[in-house]
């Protein structure tokens, strides 16, 4: 496993999975302080699943060595977070029964569902490891530049 591999996007996607997931034990409905596990039905479970995959990306990304599986997996960790971020979304839109106000990890699971998706999104970019405009193959060593080619005349008439 290799650290170095995760960029900005896997560790927001990792670090809005630990901030969703620590969300549903913490109160998002007064005043009874009821939380996210007490006040959603299956929606809790839905939500640990995208937590749980946000996280998932940054371990991906390191384990991997080619770039083509933690790039397919953060397309589809760009999907279900927009799930998870739907069903926040409507968690704060419509209140459950007996709830009065919103708290404060309600507000907390909202951000991380946002920030999985866009961390996630970030995730699928470029995966070199070298600044742009220096010549590098996929793993990142140093390529030779390309060949420089000038542009054939037409022939005279």
């Amino acid at each position: 496993m290799d650290l170095r591999r995760l960029r900005a996007g896997e560790w927001l996607a990792a670090a809005s999975g630990v901030a969703l997931l620590a969300s549903l034990f913490l109160p998002w409905y007064g005043p009874a302080s009821v939380s996210g596990w007490e006040s959603l039905a299956a929606i809790d479970v839905l939500l640990a699943f995208v937590a749980a995959a946000g996280v998932l990306l940054a371990i991906v990304t390191a384990a991997q060595s080619v770039p083509a599986v933690p790039i397919a997996l953060s397309t589809l960790v760009v999907i279900a977070g927009l799930v998870g971020l739907v069903l926040v979304l409507f968690r704060v839109i419509d209140l459950p029964d007996g709830a009065i106000g919103r708290d404060w990890a309600l507000w907390l699971g909202l951000a991380g569902a946002a920030g999985i998706v866009a961390g996630a999104a970030l995730a699928m970019r470029d995966e070199r490891l070298s600044m742009p405009g220096r010549n590098t193959d996929l793993t990142g060593r140093p390529a030779s530049p390309p060949a420089e080619r000038d542009p054939v005349s037409a022939p005279r008439t």
